[in-house]
């Protein structure tokens, strides 16, 4: 294990010296955190950090070869006092976390929820830009299994908890009654899932005679029965399409820690990689930053590993595999590095 700690390291700090990550915007006023690649397998976070440069934050990464990275999506007045209500709260980015391990669908391997996670951020995005009318944001591969959206709007900075809550709960459908007897009920819910059936019923003639309403059935101010049993049918559908599977506490968190930007991710040595092509994006690709170099590892565990040009089924036992894929593998716990 020791072995595997200073492979890790050496290569860690090999990228942190010959990248200079892009610090966050408004850096000096967000909290940093840290979880050393000395301290591994324990996790322990260095936390209520500040930096006044870009020079002092890269020093303090070449000094402690991190193994994870950190900042705050909240603004501070006070970002390095250790007690929480000291550091004077000015604001936070609105940070939406979608991951595979927080879906309905469970993969079976790590490129499937990959994939499944990439789905899900799609609809994410859509529903940022379409009903809340945000232009601009960045995204993330994560690093691990998903991605991370940042939202910079000053509209939303000053959310507070309640508020970013209720974004959670229209994303996430929850508690979506759309009726009350006759009567349509006014909530987040109800508009989001009669709005996404009108459109259907127009955009789909056979939805409409399915269904036996029309769009303009559902206009109506005393609903008929048929309506009432179209739209009770049509609901559980609508909740499947509509539903964004956004990881709850991340997003209603002011004062939450997320991964920084470009930084390797310990528990596979990919880098959080922004994406500004999501369709062509590959992160199994993309966030591949070590090299071609064959190195010896012992596999302990089994599966098939697709990674950058590697695609094989792996078994225990030794081998020779690019430097890249043995990070991966060490970083996940499925080898031992060998020389």
């Amino acid at each position: 294990m020791e072995l595997n700690k200073l492979y890790l390291q050496k290569k860690f700090e090999e990228y942190y010296s010959r990248v200079r990550l892009r610090m966050p915007r408004h850096f000096r006023n967000r909290e940093f955190a840290f979880v050393p690649l000395e301290m591994l397998p324990d996790f322990v976070m260095f936390r209520h950090l500040s930096f006044q440069s870009a020079e002092e934050f890269r020093n303090y990464v070449l000094t402690r070869v991190p193994a994870h990275i950190y900042f705050s999506s909240a603004y501070y007045k006070k970002p390095d006092e250790t007690r929480m209500e000291d550091k004077e709260w000015l604001g936070a980015d609105l940070i939406f976390d979608i991951d595979a391990d927080h879906l309905p669908v469970k993969a079976t391997s790590f490129d499937a929820a990959l994939s499944y996670a990439k789905r899900e951020l799609k609809k994410l995005i859509t529903v940022l830009k379409v009903d809340f009318g945000i232009k601009e944001m960045d995204v993330y591969f994560s690093g691990g299994r998903g991605y991370h959206v940042h939202v910079f709007d000053e509209n939303f900075t000053s959310l507070g908890s309640p508020e970013r809550r209720e974004i959670v709960d229209y994303l996430l459908l929850n508690s979506p009654k759309v009726l009350d007897g006759k009567t349509l009920v006014n909530s987040n819910a109800a508009v989001r899932i009669l709005s996404y059936m009108t459109r259907k019923l127009e955009e789909n003639p056979d939805i409409s005679k399915d269904l036996k309403v029309s769009a303009q059935d559902l206009r109506r101010s005393r609903l008929t029965k048929r309506t009432i049993r179209a739209i009770e049918k049509f609901i559980p559908k609508a909740e499947k399409m509509l539903r964004v599977y956004i990881d709850a506490p991340v997003t209603a968190d002011v004062k939450r820690l997320i991964r920084m930007p470009d930084s390797l991710h310990g528990k596979t040595g990919l880098k959080v990689t922004e994406v500004e092509d999501l369709d062509s994006f590959n992160p199994l690709r993309d966030a591949v930053v070590f090299g071609e170099d064959e190195v010896w590892i012992r596999i302990t565990g089994k599966g098939r590993v697709r990674l950058g040009n590697f695609d094989e089924r792996i078994t225990p036992g030794r081998v020779k595999v690019p430097e890249y894929v043995a990070i991966f593998l060490i970083c996940r716990g499925m080898a031992v590095y060998e020389g």
